[in-house]
């Protein structure tokens, strides 16, 4: 806008001068005449000054025009400029306590693979050559969850624990299960119990020992 304004300014600087030279007439003699020419100056030199003079002011005023198209150009140029919200909110972090792990309890074996399941209600049930000893429990893992009251909560299970004994026999645990399932919500108060089951595979006159093993249990909030 500025740079516009300035070169009109020029402008005039320059044409202002010329306008003036053909437009500064005084009456001498009965015709109008020019300072810069005698008081015998012809009508054909009159026609052509005025002519001159009609040319500038055409140019003028279209020079005018166009430095307004320019003005306007400029305007609708101008950049827009905004604003919006930046927000966040940070969340209590997620807890997850393990009251206890997964008891099998005592088995025996036999020359027949077998396999023995705790189910998330703390039930047990066998199948194969494997027994329970009924006088003994069996207790699903028990954890706690806390957290941001009502939160949702997603829950990751292992594939598979191997246990070992102090002899270094081993047997496989897998199809691992938890209650709430892969999903869970805490309670108003942020809180909520978890129980996970799984199944033991018993080998074959599997040795003597105590086995044992680690599990790793992951939640997230989702």
């Amino acid at each position: 806008m500025r740079l516009t304004l300035a070169t009109l300014m020029w402008v005039l600087h320059i044409r202002l001068p010329i306008i003036m030279k053909y437009q500064h007439f005084i009456q001498y003699e009965g015709i109008l005449t020019d300072d810069y020419y005698t008081p015998s100056m012809n009508s054909v030199s009159y026609l052509m000054i005025r002519k001159q003079r009609e040319r500038c002011s055409i140019f003028i005023g279209c020079l005018f025009l166009f430095l307004l198209s320019i003005m306007s150009f400029v305007r609708y140029a101008e950049a827009a400029t905004t604003t919006a919200t930046v927000e966040a909110n940070i969340v209590s972090s997620t807890n997850l306590v393990a009251q206890n792990g997964i008891v099998f309890g005592d088995i025996s074996s036999s020359s027949i693979d077998g396999t023995v399941t705790i189910d998330t209600d703390g039930s047990r049930t066998t199948s194969g050559g494997a027994t329970v000893n009924r006088n003994t429990s069996g207790t699903p893992a028990l954890y706690e969850v806390s957290g941001d009251p009502s939160a949702y909560f997603s829950i990751t299970l292992p594939d598979s624990v191997v246990l070992t004994s102090t002899a270094g026999n081993k047997m496989t645990v897998s199809n691992f299960n938890s209650i709430p399932a892969s999903r869970g919500q805490l309670d108003s108060s942020g809180r909520q119990k978890m129980n996970v089951g799984a199944t033991l595979g018993v080998g074959s006159f599997q040795p003597f020992g105590a086995y044992s093993g680690v599990m790793a249990t992951t939640i997230e909030y989702n």
